[in-house]
């Protein structure tokens, strides 16, 4: 039996024809959608259901409290029952080692020319009081900014 004489095919190629041809959201190319399937936007091909799950997950992730409490109890479980799975990649990967070693060396170089801005820094410092202030955006290169804003502090409370 060929497919033009396939009922399915026959049923599947009616289905495009009735509904119209979309393009894949994943990967752009015309596709057929299932018409059980109100709003497809992506075909079947498995990167591009790969990357409809991944979207949903992350969604999924940003809005229901729950699924994301269940995902991290799920991975605590797996770190637990894996403790020593890192070390052995690294110890298997040394492309991912020294990779790994030089983004962290260039992190930590970053951070001595421009120090990380601490929780507790006003308290280290003199007492910040009420006044009027010159707000001037902070770049890296010294570059002198003529965006400056003039604002008013009002000391809520010295804690």
């Amino acid at each position: 039996m060929n497919s033009h004489t396939c009922p399915v095919w026959r049923e599947r190629s009616s289905w495009g024809r009735r509904m119209g041809r979309i393009r894949c959201a994943g990967c752009g190319r015309w596709f057929d959608p299932d018409p059980r399937v109100p709003h497809q936007r992506y075909c079947s091909r498995a990167p591009c259901q790969k990357v409809r799950r991944r979207l949903w997950q992350r969604e999924k992730l940003q809005t229901d409290e729950d699924y994301r409490r269940n995902q991290a109890d799920a991975q605590r479980s797996w770190r637990e029952s894996h403790p020593d799975y890192w070390r052995t990649y690294r110890q298997w990967h040394p492309d991912y080692r020294e990779r790994n070693r030089r983004l962290q060396r260039e992190r930590n170089h970053v951070r001595r020319r421009h120090p990380i801005a601490k929780m507790d820094a006003l308290a280290l410092q003199t007492h910040v009081t009420s006044g009027t202030y010159q707000l001037v955006p902070y770049d890296p290169g010294g570059i002198a900014k003529m965006d400056a804003l003039i604002v008013k502090i009002d000391l809520i409370s010295a804690a």
